[in-house]
């Protein structure tokens, strides 16, 4: 029966992503009002079964820290007791080093946290500016998590042209932190983080101000239009250097029916060109006082972009993704970020064990990288026959002289 199950359960490539899926709707809803008691008799009795059974634990991995990743920095998370009762749970069934980068983004949020009173204390501090100087250029609130490259997933996406007023909140942070934190480098990802702006709508006397939540790319697109009442899709992308698939994106999610922030010149759901202009609306109404935007996603951007007869390269998801991840369906293809990780880990192993054995037959080598991986993923003999192979070619190993099917350690 559990040989059965777990034939089962891998014969599909996405059980991982579903998985991991599941598990991100738990911890963002589902979890809601329960005790820590029933959060891990939950966990026990729903999750950890299933993932035991999986082969592809690195995927799971990858996916789950994508979607906590979401959930940490966007505030989204039921309680951090769950959160920190699934990474437990985790830690008991693979070890430390598959939860160690987890826990390093639990506690990148919690030097934020600290980080950020203590800007917010060295602010207060300073000398007050005069009401003169405050009417010219009203300072705005910057609220700065401070990641470790290495715990989170990133994507190469090169950052942004922001506002002047966002670039010099920027620089005084960064002041404040570099003089604290010697040495380090500051990258900043504005492809991903939020802002809430305050935006005017109506006419004289009969104006309407609503704070609208948006992304950066889309704080950036509408402070463009504080100079200017129309723009086409050229002038805004050199404007502010948002890769262009995110850019059209971001455009579209201003233009929609509810949330027409935007006008759009041209008839259609589809941006056909760069030609194409838009306009601030300022006829925009809302119930609400705080107006929150949603991006659309990246498929109906894609269906909206093929529809225009122009083609592009995603550059990722502008809420902040896992490069190469996408959604929840791969379609069975294993992620790129994981195929690579496992072509390190895997000869990372082999070297590893032949540098303690010296010299091992081929069939022996095979089983025992597959025992010593097989708690992250089992891999193929096929694979670890390749990597064998370019270690060879980069002289890590050799094969012996008398049996070509028994590998030497070259110290």
């Amino acid at each position: 029966m559990r040989e059965s199950f777990e034939d089962f359960l891998n014969a599909d490539a996405r059980a991982a992503s579903c998985l991991a899926i599941y598990v991100d709707e738990l911890l963002r809803v589902g979890f809601k009002g329960s005790s820590e008691t029933e959060i891990n008799d939950e966990l026990q009795k729903s999750i950890i079964p299933v993932f035991r059974y999986l082969n592809d634990k690195d995927v799971f991995e990858a996916f789950y820290k994508q979607h906590l990743a979401k959930r940490l920095l966007g505030g989204k998370s039921v309680s951090d007791e769950a959160e920190r009762a699934m990474v437990s749970q985790l830690k008991a069934e693979c070890g430390y080093q598959f939860t160690s980068k987890l826990e390093g983004m639990f506690n990148d949020m919690r030097i934020s946290r600290d980080t950020r009173a203590a800007y917010k204390s060295h602010k207060k501090a300073q000398p007050t500016t005069s009401s003169r100087d405050i009417k010219k250029t009203k300072p705005v609130d910057i609220e700065v998590d401070v990641l470790t490259a290495g715990y989170w997933p990133s994507q190469n996406v090169p950052p942004c042209s922001l506002p002047s007023v966002i670039q010099d909140a920027i620089d005084t942070f960064s002041t404040f932190y570099l003089q604290k934190h010697t040495g380090r480098k500051l990258s900043w990802q504005t492809y991903t983080g939020s802002a809430e702006i305050r935006a005017t709508f109506g006419t004289a006397p009969n104006y309407r101000r609503h704070d609208l939540c948006v992304s950066t790319y889309q704080m950036c697109i509408l402070s463009l239009f504080n100079d200017q009442p129309k723009l086409t899709l050229g002038q805004i992308r050199s404007e502010t250097s948002i890769p262009d698939v995110e850019l059209r994106r971001h455009l579209i999610s201003l233009c929609t029916p509810r949330h027409r922030i935007l006008r759009k010149g041209s008839k259609g759901k589809e941006i056909s060109s760069d030609d194409d202009d838009f306009t601030f609306n300022a006829e925009f109404k809302s119930k609400l006082k705080r107006v929150r935007i949603p991006l659309v996603s990246l498929k109906d951007a894609s269906v909206a972009q093929k529809g225009s007869g122009e083609g592009g390269t995603k550059n990722g998801d502008g809420a902040g993704g896992v490069a190469g991840l996408g959604g929840g369906d791969t379609g069975g293809a294993l992620p790129g970020p994981v195929e690579e990780d496992r072509r390190h880990l895997v000869e990372a192993g082999i070297v590893r064990i032949m540098k303690a054995r010296k010299m091992l037959h081929h069939n022996d080598l095979i089983a025992e990288v597959t025992r010593q991986l097989s708690v992250r993923f089992v891999p193929t003999p096929q694979f670890v026959k390749k990597r064998i192979e370019s270690l060879i070619e980069r002289e890590y190993l050799e094969r012996a002289p008398d049996d070509r099917r028994v590998y030497k350690y070259i110290a």
